[in-house]
């Protein structure tokens, strides 16, 4: 396996794509935005377009806007080590135009030939990749195409030569690349569907981190506000209790409330946010007003703050991992727990907190324990106010 280490510019640009992939699988990287599929198999083939995709366009997102202000510098040489090693003829930034002033910076940087900005209609598209590429390209991506083997499947960007990633995804792939950092965390935002339930908050917290934990932390109390999936339909009342959902006012997972109580519900690496959403509500109706303010401090940090972790195994199209650690081992921060399976789409799998495994199975291993304080996984302070 290829060494997870730091590098400089000059080394990542030396990497063969053949390495590049290989770090990016073992790293643990997948699509932080929602469809997990794993990263590195989008690199095996040489493509002459990466777009990335930082449209976000679920109403009260932020994730998106606060890495690329936070990470502008990290993002841009990463830019140059992509089309180094994967030879993109172009690398193009795809937001919508409401967030013309937001990227003004990068905009600054887009006439040195390593990448260009490209702005889209500020529509509602399901973060649909395919629509990314229609609007900011002059291809189509097909609704199906032909297999080999004569079989019909779903249209997708490589088909016209594209790559299409998430903000997030290729920040890990910078920290894997640049820092030989593995994914052992997720940046999300916690918001409610009307403002008086609370302020936006934005974190960067352990892979595997229970919802419960995250919501104490916010300040929710859970045992009194959350309510189970089966209370999501009713009359609303005034009730100032709530459904969790894993997602945006549109797209959304509604979380159990019993599993969030008990802790076996937890952040995954595709959560880009935890919306709170009024019992008897339904969150679509009121996406159109939902208004959110970036906070002021940024990403805040839970490393190294959180009692336990469930970290799981696969997700999506993945096959799970081998675990490498058994119940009772203790482990440490970034450790390997799990290697990528021989066969399917697999990822490597790293601990995200110290401590004592406590149970494998199940699709996941859950650790307990104190972790590290981890200032070096944090997001330098000056850098985070620096949008304020």
């Amino acid at each position: 396996m290829v060494e997870m280490r730091k590098r400089s510019l000059e080394e990542v640009k030396a990497l063969s794509r053949e390495e590049a992939v290989e770090i990016m699988q073992h790293a643990g990287i997948v699509g932080a935005g929602g469809g997990g599929f794993p990263t590195y198999f989008k690199y095996k083939r040489p493509l002459p377009h990466l777009i990335v995709n930082a449209t976000e366009s679920e109403p009260g997102y932020w994730g998106d806007k606060l890495l690329h202000k936070i990470y502008l510098k990290e993002f841009l040489e990463l830019f140059e080590a992509m089309k180094a090693i994967f030879e993109f003829e172009q690398i193009s930034l795809g937001v919508h135009e409401k967030d013309r002033e937001w990227y003004a910076e990068y905009q600054e940087h887009a006439d040195d030939g390593v990448y260009d900005v490209r702005y889209v209609p500020d529509t509602y598209a399901l973060g649909e990749e395919k629509t990314l590429v229609k609007h900011s390209t002059d291809k189509r991506v097909p609704r199906f195409t032909n297999n080999p083997d004569g079989s019909r499947r779903p249209g997708m960007p490589p088909d016209v030569g594209i790559v299409v990633n998430n903000s997030e995804t290729l920040l890990n792939v910078y920290r894997a690349l640049f820092l030989g950092k593995p994914v052992t965390t997720v940046f999300f935002t916690v918001f409610g569907m009307e403002k008086h339930i609370m302020d936006l908050k934005a974190y960067e917290a352990p892979v595997g981190t229970t919802v419960r934990e995250i919501l104490e932390i916010s300040g929710i109390d859970v045992e009194e506000k959350i309510v189970g999936a089966s209370n999501v339909v009713g009359d609303g009342g005034g009730s100032e209790r709530y459904v969790v959902a894993d997602g945006g006012p549109y797209i959304n997972d509604i979380l159990d409330g019993r599993a969030v109580k008990n802790g076996e519900a937890y952040i995954r690496r595709t959560t880009n946010s935890l919306l709170l959403i009024p019992e008897g509500r339904q969150s679509k109706e009121y996406a159109p007003d939902i208004k959110t303010y970036p906070p002021k401090d940024g990403f805040v940090s839970l490393v190294g703050k959180v009692s336990s972790v469930r970290v799981p195994l696969a997700g999506g199209v993945l096959t799970p991992a081998t675990p490498i650690v058994s119940e009772g081992d203790e482990v440490e921060y970034e450790q390997k727990i799990a290697e990528p399976a021989e066969r399917g789409f697999s990822i490597g799998v790293w601990a995200s907190m110290s401590g004592t495994v406590s149970s494998v199975g199940g699709g996941v291993i859950a650790i307990s324990g104190t972790a590290r304080d981890g200032e070096e996984t944090r997001s330098p302070e000056a850098r985070q106010k620096q949008y304020a």
